[in-house]
């Protein structure tokens, strides 16, 4: 059993979204503010803690700001097999598989304290959720950011600790005792008393005793007189994990106080503490552990490890048998901003979240759920919707949509393709709504120093190139990147603008990989067939492509970049350059120069990295920026308003 999808309308940064989560692990990634947070706290919402100890209720505040806004809708629809879903037989609409449970608030007008809150099961046939306790089965645990890690473990491993041993008895207890002999149980506390005996038994205690008792006796003695010792609470399973702590070292040495160890590792402690409680307990169908960015304190390596960990802890929850009468199933949702772990990931796991300029469609339902929406209000309240209240300049300017890579549909071979390509640097491409996708490393040198060169500092268009993501390919098949990005969702994007800059060179060249079909590296046809790609996406606004007419080093030779282009050759070419700069010169017309310039360049296989370092080395601050690159900063760096 899963959850797989959730749908908010009107919730916080939410006007209406949907996001398809995976069975095991999903990643939900984006910009600051761009409603990470918002689909966790509506799963917070959707779901009971783990502990029962709810903390996160509905408010007026949560609800988005528009004026047509009249309560907080979220819903939640469950997959799995008929034994899985078979307590929540009542939320299956007929017809379907999954089991829906929706929960509505309606904030109260502003002389009113409380909203009115309602669930739904199913299609809603029925008014309210006729069986309220099925929802108990599912439950979630919650791991917020920037948490303490060792407080959490000291205020909650005695509660942890129990379950894990209570499980533990539970196990051993499955074969009976010989006669004779206690269960695993006593055997454990008498354990216990016997040691807690013999240190009682300690003569300093001994002695302390006697301290308390002499003034006590004299106290009491015209009366009761009274006696005292030193002794140890009766022995529980409680109270002996009250008493114990988690330590940790490095392996080898003996464990120490967690405070002695770094933050990050006691981050990993606290989830691995986690996860054994649920393993321990498994008192849910579904638990659902909610982790916000758990890259907090640590560094890539181990970000890759914890995800590993995840992903097997929630498919390990699904291999055994039922826990009695719970199915103790885990499934992961994370929020990160972190590349690396965005990257250490499957790509279809994942969920771009964006911050978008508010628009106004139709409400996902429609007129009927307006209608029904009107029947679930007081009778006789002819009050305005809570959102119509609220004063013209405070309607929200933003809102949030999702994007999620496994209902894009991509072909297989790009999903291949972006997995072995999404490292640390070309994952960050699903952080912003700004994307520049280039050919190599000398074009991601080269095009900064650019926009610093076009752009004056402080200006509008140079914030914005800040906030764009420039991605090496390595490269010439932009196709996979192009339709992650602008493959639509539900309405949503994973970007809004991308511009592509490649060249225009005519090598008649053929790159092939094992499992993929040969590659046209042609300029013009590969070019003509990017267009097309971004046409076929219904993404011509947000999409463009740029190219020069031969590649990048010509193209600064033409934009009259002469004497830092020879000195940048003359790096790697100490004696032979002059030669090629006589032969360069001589000819007249500027495309000719060109395209003899990129010629030689690969004949005497110049490094283009070191070439493109060398060159703004030597044009300093002041030099031309060659047309094409120009118009591609400009275009990427303009105002978005789709």
């Amino acid at each position: 059993m899963y959850l797989e999808q959730i749908d908010v309308e009107d919730f916080r940064s939410i006007a209406n979204a949907s996001v398809h989560l995976n069975r095991e692990l999903t990643v939900l990634v984006g910009e600051n503010s761009s409603g990470k947070s918002n689909f966790i706290e509506a799963i917070r919402l959707l779901t009971d803690p783990l502990d029962g100890r709810r903390t996160r209720y509905l408010s007026r505040e949560d609800l988005f700001r528009r004026p047509e806004a009249a309560m907080v809708t979220l819903r939640a629809s469950y997959s799995g097999s008929t034994e899985d879903l078979a307590p929540y037989h009542h939320a299956i609409p007929l017809g379907t598989a999954n089991a829906t449970f929706t929960l509505t608030y309606t904030p109260p007008p502003p002389t009113v304290v409380r909203g009115r809150t309602d669930w739904i099961a199913g299609n809603g046939a029925d008014p309210s959720d006729p069986t309220p306790k099925a929802r108990e089965r599912i439950r979630h645990v919650y791991l917020p950011a920037l948490r303490d890690a060792v407080r959490d473990l000291g205020s909650s491993t005695a509660t942890g600790v129990q379950m894990i041993i209570e499980s533990l008895i539970a196990e051993a207890d499955r074969t009976p005792p010989l006669n004779g002999q206690l269960n695993n149980r006593d055997q454990l506390l008498a354990h216990a008393h016997e040691h807690f005996r013999h240190i009682q038994n300690h003569k300093l205690l001994d002695d302390a005793a006697r301290r308390v008792a002499e003034p006590l006796a004299q106290l009491t003695r015209g009366a009761y007189e009274q006696n005292t010792g030193l002794g140890f609470e009766a022995a529980t399973i409680q109270s002996l994990a009250r008493s114990l702590r988690v330590r940790m070292a490095d392996s080898g040495l003996d464990p120490r106080d967690i405070a002695d160890s770094g933050m990050g590792y006691a981050n990993l402690l606290y989830i691995a503490h986690v996860l054994t409680q649920l393993n321990a307990a498994a008192e849910a169908d579904l638990t659902l552990l909610l982790v916000e960015e758990p890259e907090a304190h640590l560094h890539p390596p181990l970000q890759t490890l914890l995800m590993d960990y995840l992903r097997e802890a929630a498919s390990n929850s699904r291999t055994g048998a039922p826990s009695g009468d719970w199915r103790g199933h885990i499934q992961v949702v994370v929020t990160s901003h972190a590349p690396s772990l965005a990257a250490s990931t499957h790509v279809t796991d994942l969920v771009v979240l964006q911050r978008r300029l508010r628009r106004t469609p139709a409400r996902r339902d429609g007129p009927a759920e307006q209608q029904q929406q009107t029947e679930r209000r007081p009778a006789g309240d002819t009050t305005p919707p809570a959102g119509s209240i609220k004063p013209e300049g405070e309607w929200a300017k933003y809102e949030t949509a999702a994007a999620t890579v496994a209902q894009m549909n991509l072909d297989t071979q790009h999903i291949h393709k972006l997995n072995r390509y999404l490292d640390a640097t070309r994952s960050s491409l699903l952080f912003s709504p700004r994307v520049i996708l280039v050919e190599g490393i000398a074009d991601a040198l080269i095009l900064p120093a650019a926009a610093k060169r076009l752009f004056p500092a402080g200006s509008l268009e140079r914030a914005r190139f800040l906030g764009t993501v420039l991605v090496p390919i390595d490269g010439v098949d932009f196709d996979p990147y192009v339709s992650v990005l602008l493959t639509e969702v539900n309405g949503a994007r994973a970007a809004q603008r991308v511009a592509v800059i490649t060249d225009g060179d005519q090598q008649n060249a053929v790159q092939k990989a094992d499992d993929e079909p040969a590659f046209d590296r042609t300029g013009a046809p590969r070019i003509a067939a990017l267009t097309t790609l971004i046409s076929g996406l219904g993404a011509t606004g947000h999409a463009n492509v740029f190219h020069s007419t031969t590649t990048l080093e010509p193209e600064l030779l033409g934009a009259g970049n002469t004497d830092a282009i020879w000195v940048a050759w003359s790096k790697q070419q100490p004696r032979a350059w002059t030669t090629i700069k006589t032969a360069i010169d001589a000819i007249t017309a500027i495309e000719d120069r060109k395209k003899a310039f990129a010629k030689s360049m690969s004949d005497k296989e110049l490094r283009k990295g070191d070439f493109a370092q060398d060159f703004l080395e030597a044009a300093g601050p002041a030099w031309n920026v060659p047309g094409y690159m120009q118009d591609a900063l400009r275009w990427v760096t303009a105002e978005i308003n789709q």
